[in-house]
């Protein structure tokens, strides 16, 4: 598995860092959109957020209610050097 998040967030510190006005402190920044899987090895992947919005009809009277969902989806390969994530792990046998 590729380290290409650690490797961006670190070049992106310094790049900040580098642009902050004299005097500067308490600096921090993280890079986001990133889930830690626990499984069978310990992993990281792209994550996207999607907020969903939408009406279904009310059960009893007319008109409609709003629902609101948040999902998760993550992706298969980095987002920096297109390596794919799970290409050294073991695939798992069906029972």
């Amino acid at each position: 598995m590729c380290n290409c998040a650690t490797e961006v967030e670190s070049a992106a510190k310094e790049k900040i860092r580098a642009k902050l006005p004299e005097g500067s402190r308490d600096f921090s920044a993280e890079l986001q959109g990133f889930a830690w899987l626990l499984g069978g090895t310990v992993s990281m992947k792209n994550k996207l957020n999607l907020h969903i919005e939408y009406e279904v009809p009310k059960k009893k009277g007319g008109g409609f209610q709003r629902k609101k969902q948040d999902m998760s989806m993550l992706g298969s390969y980095c987002m920096f050097c297109g390596e794919k994530y799970d290409k050294d792990e073991p695939k798992a046998e069906a029972a």
